[in-house]
């Protein structure tokens, strides 16, 4: 892939090509893709498997769980899964740079002011794990998929560590693609605007009637942001990015192979680039027995960051293999059971200032699991599992999770939830070393222990009218074990070191809702609010402060409305709002997004979005580890057949 520089001669005569070509497309009139095909009772029968990794009608499903559907994300005009993702009201999405993100669930954002990063959120893509073992965050700007290939995004906040795993502390992001047999046909995406360009080429196809698949190429770049004194963040990026899927399906049985492959560069201020690469496969069969269903997934994963010179680097692969069967055990109950192991091999070039000691290491996290489903009547149902872990640095955890959920006469339900879940060691916080010149003033903790929580959840979802639908969920957690600096001993200062001397509540309520105010006008609202009660454990140093542990909001909330206005034109915007942060401060904001689209024909749509209108440019996160985000617009032209 070229440089970021060498796109930019290149990259308006082409989109602005694409355009011209794009319009010259003729074919009859059809109707737009709106959301009167997806109705609210739809919704609510919409099939999610993250609760209980089995299908159930996201009405029944006893968590506070969110879906971003396919129509959602594909008439909100995004073209990345930060973009996607901003749509559910349970997820904070802030953005600090071109190519940086941070994603949370009931807080603990991170702070990087302190070292300490979003990583009590599991996000998976097609049931691959992308979160890093090596500091248990994500790097969202590797991540990247075809959106209108995206079915949906089951979004959970809240533990879900008995049936995903270690990282599943605050929330589970399963992104969910659609079956190859869904994608026969040519698509194109071409997007020309200031901020960003982008072009996708998809083609689909069938080899027989049981087996299907899709290529696809997707290329982007964005340009860089602003530092407060008005100069260059030299944060520009692109990348591009390569996959395939093919499905096979019979009576009894589904196998899908499918992988990409990426290459990125990302401008670093001061400093030379950084190089992004990496590419997976995975393999996945499904067999419907007479007694008992069969899952048994595999997938290979490389990831690597090139720094500039001397700017350090890591290559990491994954290996994984998962099994899992469901039975019914007479009427009234469901049986998950399962196991898996993971093999994370890496290895890390150090820089004169952060070191890993040692520098390469395979480690290996094995898992066992069993959940069971049981109907208390016709009303009550009773959800109970427990997950075994080996982590490699603290032997077996045990992740426990109870359900119970109760629907009432008129459909709708109140569930409750008690649960426990880890975030665990990694080498960031047991093997770096920091140096400041010749002196090491950070080393990791050879005993820095999990961070841990215990989460307690009610919740309440119904749908009062045929045209209105709501959902709240109240949560109540308790954190152990949080990672702190703290002193080499009460005689020495130098170095300091990780600890788990941190500790604390939080609580809050979560609640959205959706209202079809006519055939042609969903709105759509989200509000969190959420407080934070933490404390030093006695002899903890408090270096840092309570900050420490992250900059999170007291709350943040949205607006969406999405309007049909005849067969071939529609127009959606969403207000958002995030609270002010407290330390480092940052008061709060809001920013609006629109987009406007046209079906110009049979194959072609045109449309005219905007990004953080409200504001030539606005900070998501305090400077300097924030830039100034830029208002962006973007032209785009859509042709499939």
């Amino acid at each position: 892939m070229p440089g970021v520089g060498d796109w930019d001669g290149a990259r308006w005569a082409f989109a602005a090509g694409a355009l011209f070509a794009a319009t010259a497309v003729q074919g009859d009139p059809t109707q737009i893709e709106d959301l009167t095909r997806l109705s609210l009772s739809d919704l609510a029968n919409v099939q999610v498997t993250s609760v209980l990794k089995s299908p159930e009608a996201l009405s029944q499903a006893a968590a506070s769980i969110y879906v971003i559907t396919h129509e959602a994300i594909v008439r909100s005009g995004v073209n990345s899964l930060a973009g996607a993702l901003r749509l559910a009201p349970n997820l904070l999405v802030t953005q600090y740079g071109a190519s940086s993100y941070i994603v949370s669930a009931r807080g603990f954002g991170g702070n990087p002011v302190a070292q300490n990063f979003s990583n009590k959120l599991l996000l998976l893509i097609d049931g691959r794990s992308v979160y890093s073992p090596l500091f248990s965050g994500i790097y969202l700007d590797s991540l990247d998929v075809v959106v209108d290939d995206i079915d949906r995004i089951e979004v959970i906040s809240g533990p879900g560590a008995t049936l995903w795993g270690a990282n599943a502390m605050n929330g589970v992001i399963n992104i969910i693609t659609r079956t190859a047999y869904l994608s026969d046909g040519t698509l194109v995406r071409a997007d020309a605007g200031n901020e960003q360009r982008a072009l996708t080429a998809r083609y689909g196809g069938k080899t027989s009637d049981e087996t299907s698949y899709r290529v696809y190429l997707k290329g982007s770049d964005r340009s860089a942001e602003e530092l407060p004194d008005g100069a260059s963040a030299d944060d520009a990026w692109g990348k591009a990015q390569a996959g395939f899927r093919i499905d096979r399906a019979t009576e009894r049985d589904r196998f899908t192979l499918q992988g990409d492959a990426y290459r990125g560069t990302e401008n670093q201020q001061g400093e030379g680039d950084l190089r992004i690469t990496g590419a997976n496969v995975v393999a996945h069969w499904q067999h419907h027995g007479e007694g008992a269903d069969t899952d048994l997934k595999a997938y290979v994963d490389q990831s690597e960051r090139i720094g500039p010179i001397g700017g350090g680097a890591f290559v990491l692969h994954t290996y994984d293999v998962e099994f899992q069967q469901s039975a019914a055990a007479g009427s009234t109950q469901a049986l998950v059971w399962g196991a898996g192991e993971r093999v994370n091999s890496y290895g890390i070039t150090d820089t004169a200032t952060l070191l890993f000691v040692p520098a390469a290491r395979q480690l290996s996290l094995a898992n066992v699991f069993g959940q069971d489903t049981i109907a208390l009547g016709q009303s009550l149902k009773l959800t109970g599992g427990v997950k075994f872990e080996d982590d490699p640095y603290t032997g077996w955890a045990t992740l426990p999770d109870g359900r119970l959920s109760w629907t009432l006469h008129d459909g709708s339900v109140i569930w409750g939830a008690a649960s426990r879940a880890i975030r665990a060691a990694t080498p960031f916080d047991r093997e770096v070393v920091e140096k400041l010149g010749t002196v090491v003033y950070l080393t990791g903790d050879p005993d820095f222990l999990p961070e841990r929580v215990s989460a307690y959840e009610l919740g309440y979802r119904s749908r009062p009218a045929s045209n209105f639908s709501l959902s709240v969920a109240g949560f109540y957690n308790v954190y152990d074990d949080l990672r702190t600096i703290e002193t080499a001993s009460s005689s020495v200062f130098l170095p300091l070191v990780w600890g788990n001397q941190m500790r604390g509540d939080t609580y809050g309520v979560e609640a959205w809702a959706n209202w079809q105010i006519a055939d042609w006008w969903l709105v759509s609202s989200g509000v969190t609010a959420m407080r934070k009660l933490l404390s030093f454990k006695p002899g903890a140093s408090g270096l840092l402060g309570l900050a420490e542990a992250a900059d999170d909001p007291n709350g943040h909330a949205s607006l969406r409305s999405s309007m049909n206005f005849g067969s071939r034109l529609t127009f959606d915007a969403v207000v958002r709002y995030v609270g002010s942060l407290p330390d480092p401060a940052l008061r709060a904001y809001a920013e609006m997004d629109a987009r406007i689209a046209w079906q110009a024909g049979k194959f072609l749509e045109l449309s005219l979005g905007g990004a953080n209108l409200l504001h030539a440019r606005h900070y998501e996160f305090p400077a300097p580890n924030g830039a100034a985000i830029s208002r962006s617009v973007v032209a785009e032209a859509l042709w499939r057949n």
